[in-house]
């Protein structure tokens, strides 16, 4: 059923919300940030790194099917995250997920809601009600194979250096903001990860060796192109103003065709 999942760009460009009258770069714009509101909360919580992979295709997923028109994207988010919470079997308090999401909502850490209070039971009820639409946008599936699985298995078969896979490993959580996962496969994003930490390590890997795990290069290629220029665009041309403190990643002339 995973193949449901994939999509092309050409339908990346034609998504619900687009049909509603968003622009795609607006939409590109609301997924990175519900992605950060998401990724916020999940440190917050203290939850593993693949629950937030997880809850961040769930996101991805839902609005490949449903519009930012008629769902928030915070709303979506906190959900997708409570729903992969249970999925990876990281539960946490019904109580702490509520708290956690309604300080990164409204920016303070120290807002603390009483069980009681009509703003916790907003919450609770909102994001309750959101788990059976999410569940049924997805059709029940909430099957996700992680890139970061794919990545190990590749630094075995490559025979690659800890540090480049652990810079490739951040490479691919600043990447949960972008649409990748609906339009690649997780061995290719797990691979254009690794191709490019290799490139700004000066750990070049030869294309005869890519041909032996079985990936294409070319897609490959393409996306690490397209992976860089997101790092760029959110985190590079925004560190002045915002410094992110996953940063290690330097401004890189990365070629595909090189």
């Amino acid at each position: 059923m995973i193949d449901q999942w994939f999509f092309t760009k050409e339908e990346l460009l034609d998504t619900p919300s687009i049909i509603d009258g968003l622009s795609f770069e607006q939409e590109q714009m609301d997924r990175t940030k519900g992605c950060h509101y998401l990724l916020a909360v999940g440190a917050k919580l203290n939850l593993p790194q693949l629950v937030l992979v997880t809850a961040t295709t769930f996101f991805h997923r839902f609005f490949m099917r449903q519009s930012m028109r008629r769902f928030h994207v915070y709303d979506i988010a906190a959900t997708s995250l409570f729903v992969a919470t249970k999925v990876e079997e990281n539960a946490r308090r019904l109580r702490d997920f509520v708290n956690a999401c309604a300080q990164k909502a409204q920016k303070n850490d120290r807002l603390m809601l009483d069980e009681n209070s009509k703003d916790f039971i907003k919450w609770k009820d909102t994001m309750l009600h959101y788990e059976t639409i999410l569940l049924k946008t997805l059709c029940f599936d909430l099957s996700v194979e992680h890139p970061h699985t794919n990545l190990l298995n590749l630094q075995t078969q490559l025979n690659v250096p800890d540090a480049c896979v652990r810079r490739a490993w951040i490479l691919l959580f600043q990447s949960l903001g972008s649409p990748i996962c609906v339009l690649y496969r997780p061995k290719v994003i797990a691979a254009a990860a690794l191709l490019i930490s290799a490139h700004l390590s000066g750990e070049e890997i030869a294309e005869r060796r890519w041909k032996d795990v079985d990936v294409d290069i070319g897609q490959v290629h393409e996306l690490a192109a397209e992976m860089l220029e997101y790092y760029v665009d959110h985190y590079l041309k925004k560190a002045a103003h915002s410094p992110h403190p996953s940063q290690i990643l330097q401004h890189s002339s990365f070629n595909g065709s090189q």
